[in-house]
């Protein structure tokens, strides 16, 4: 839908950005969009358009679902998206997955922008680190999740998908808000927000903390089941501010800082001790918007990014060297350091020809990331990229729309990478609209997967010495051709909707981080003699292993999601998700894995084929009741998958549950609820060894 901010804005530039849009009144006017009038969506071609034409399938979930889901944190609202998983809370970074791929420790081939700013980072792998997300869930606007890949818009790294998280203008959040959740696992919530105007520019200040024991239940080999140390404590903060320059010109400026800091171990361990681990995440960020006239506007955008870890303790590290003898030591483990990302974008709006619109612009980036664990120095390794993209949208006749985009990119690290998309969407009947769409992605590969060296010794030496990574040379992109076919159909009459996806995804050349046989100019001290010269896989390695990343499993991902929508009566709202998904994997060189005892090579296909469960479901019915009472209810249902090669999740069903009342006492609006999230049993982790149990908790609103 046309962003709510725009009625904030000067009015001639309000005129220009609406008439970007073209979409019906009912659209811009209807306030609770999500379960009515089909939006208006910008974030698949960055051309504003309804969602029927748009070149990709979109799923929206808009402030008043995020009130109803009950959710304490951004990422479990994934799970009311078709062909999404997400773990349960714990210390953790919650690791997101769509349509599998999902043992990296952090999320690396979902796109995740917050008001147009990534939140991939360096210091993470170029992955999500969810914890660390900027953002308060009562700020958000609405969140378009694009289900497929989209670099064409969004860069190398919108590999399998886009959520493009868009907040409430300032003029929309004015003057107090608190809040606040207290339940049991030590839930502590509390947020304050304050809204106000200088002059003509509107300000927004927020701060939330949230806290939390995380999992309770843990197993370990030698303890058994326990108790873990899994707490964490989160702070956000954020400030915006919205300034009309003049009645074409406006700027907006971000200023945001996150921090966390979780506890790890287990009891008894010297390998694993207790520690805390503490991160923190600070941005800048100002967009200057100009509407050049009816159906153009410029955007120039710049942003910076700092993030910063530390969770220093002393490892405990045995084993037996080559020699036979057995070795000892303690090191000094850090999986810290800090990274920079500073990013300019330009973007052009307009419509060179009638019947047709267009966006193009241009990006320049530089990151920047310092990590003695994954280096073994602290010096800094730098990355560049400059990218060049445009969308086109052409209208031939009123029942066929055709889309043309691509993105011309060059990264320091893989060269340059070419990505085109082609769709064409064609309305059968009224509401009804098929869709076809062939797109080429890429993923570049992190800092840490190309340039990669972590290894361990004693303090202030250089042996024995046991080598975890080691980056390979020549690493390249991941590249995905996906073809898909849709259909979007708007039912009137029955006040509901349908979206259905059915898509071939194809990796040829996806990277696998997997043991291999270390060179002579490499060699470290771990495995003994009769473990290096396994010739399973006719290949010993004489100078040890290590882990390295290779450009070496060729995967196929193909099925089907749909999504239902349906607002049966006015006080009723149904979501309704399915997505089947099935996954093919085999390594394209076995030769290159480094002992392939224990079927070391089948766990690692297995992994992948088995990373997306083969289905899933998940709804969410919202009943408005009398008196303001309003009662929400959700149900997730997924099959068996594995997050990790060693390691698989049961299947399950989960269900959680909101219960609210609105009042108002003089002036000041109030809303109490309860929520209860795994109601009907405990849910298992990333491992099946780690359960989440259920949680509850009184939350209380007010507005003034």
């Amino acid at each position: 839908m046309l962003d709510r901010s725009i009625k904030a804005w000067p009015k001639p530039l309000a005129l220009c950005i609406a008439s970007l849009g073209v979409a019906g009144s009912a659209v811009a006017v209807d306030e609770s969009i999500y379960f009515s009038e089909l939006p208006v969506v910008a974030s698949v071609s960055r051309l504003p358009q309804k969602l029927a034409e748009a070149p990709g399938a979109v799923t929206v979930i808009d402030r008043d679902m995020i009130r109803a889901s009950g959710a304490r944190n951004f990422a479990d609202l994934l799970r009311l998206v078709p062909g999404f998983q997400v773990t349960p809370p714990n210390q953790d970074s919650s690791v997101v997955a769509y349509h599998g791929l999902s043992n990296e420790e952090y999320t690396p081939r979902v796109q995740v922008l917050i008001d147009g700013r990534s939140q991939y980072s360096p210091l993470f792998k170029s992955g999500v680190n969810w914890n660390l997300l900027p953002v308060v869930l009562e700020n958000i606007e609405r969140i378009e999740v694009v289900r497929g890949s989209n670099t064409v818009s969004y860069g190398s790294n919108a590999f399998l998908g886009v959520v493009n998280i868009i907040t409430q203008d300032a003029s929309q959040t004015q003057g107090w808000m608190v809040a606040a959740n207290h339940g049991n696992a030590s839930i502590r919530d509390e947020t304050l927000r304050w809204g106000g105007r200088a002059g003509p520019v509107d300000v927004r200040m927020t701060y939330r903390q949230l806290s939390d024991d995380g999992f309770r239940n843990m197993y370990d080999g030698g303890l058994g089941w326990f108790d873990p140390h899994d707490s964490r404590h989160s702070k956000v903060f954020d400030l915006r501010i919205d300034a009309p320059l003049t009645d074409r010109d406006e700027l907006q400026v971000s200023i945001s800082h996150a921090s966390d800091v979780s506890q790890y171990g287990r009891p008894k361990s010297q390998s694993d001790p207790f520690r805390d681990l503490s991160q923190s995440s600070t941005s800048l960020s100002a967009e200057w918007r100009r509407a050049l006239g009816a159906g153009e506007e410029t955007k120039l955008r710049y942003s910076h990014v700092e993030d910063w870890a530390s969770g220093a303790y002393q490892e405990a590290v045995s084993y037996r060297k080559p020699n036979g003898k057995q070795v000892s030591y303690y090191y000094p483990n850090n999986p810290g350091g800090e990274s920079t990302v500073d990013e300019l974008e330009f973007q052009h709006l307009f419509s060179p020809w009638q019947k047709t619109r267009l966006a193009w612009g241009l990006v320049a980036k530089a990151s920047a990331v310092s990590s003695y664990y994954q280096f073994t120095t602290a010096d800094w390794q730098r990355r560049t990229s400059y990218r060049a993209f445009g969308n086109m949208e052409w209208r031939p006749a009123d029942d066929w729309l055709f889309n043309l985009g691509a993105s011309l990119e060059h990264d320091s690290v893989v060269g340059e990478i070419f990505d085109p998309r082609f769709s064409v969407s064609y309305h059968v009947v009224k509401d009804h609209t098929l869709r076809f769409i062939a797109s080429r992605a890429h993923r570049t590969p992190s800092l840490y997967e190309a340039y990669g060296n972590t290894q361990k010794t004693p303090a202030g030496a250089t042996s024995p010495l046991d080598r975890t990574y080691l980056a390979v040379p020549g690493l390249q992109s991941e590249r995905i051709d996906t073809l898909e076919v849709g259909y979007l159909g708007e039912l009137k009459p029955a006040r509901a909707s349908l979206d259905i996806r059915a898509f071939h995804e194809r990796i040829p050349d996806r990277i696998q981080i997997l043991p291999y046989a270390l060179p002579a100019s490499a060699a470290e001290d771990r495995d003994d003699l009769g473990t290096r010269n396994s010739t399973s896989n006719n290949t010993n390695f004489p100078y040890g292993r290590a882990d390295g990343a290779f450009n070496i499993e060729s995967v196929v991902i193909q099925g089907y999601e749909y999504q239902l929508r349906w607002q049966p009566f006015e006080t009723t709202r149904l979501l309704y998700n399915h997505a089947y998904i099935r996954t093919y994997a085999n390594l394209t060189d076995e030769s290159v894995v480094a002992d392939t005892r224990g079927g070391n090579v089948n766990k690692i296909s297995r992994q992948t084929t088995e990373s997306a469960p083969r289905n899933s479901q998940s709804a969410m019915v919202v009943q408005r009741l009398p008196y303001d009472i309003e009662a929400s209810l959700m149900y997730y249902k997924s099959g068996w998958m594995r997050w990790l090669r060693n390691s698989y999740t049961s299947p399950y069903e989960r269900v959680d549950w909101r219960l609210a009342k609105a009042f108002q006492i003089g002036a000041i609006k109030a809303e109490v609820a309860y929520t209860a999230q795994m109601a009907n049993h405990s849910m298992e982790g990333r491992r099946n060894t780690r359960v989440a149990n259920e949680m509850h908790w009184l939350s209380l609103r007010l507005d003034f």
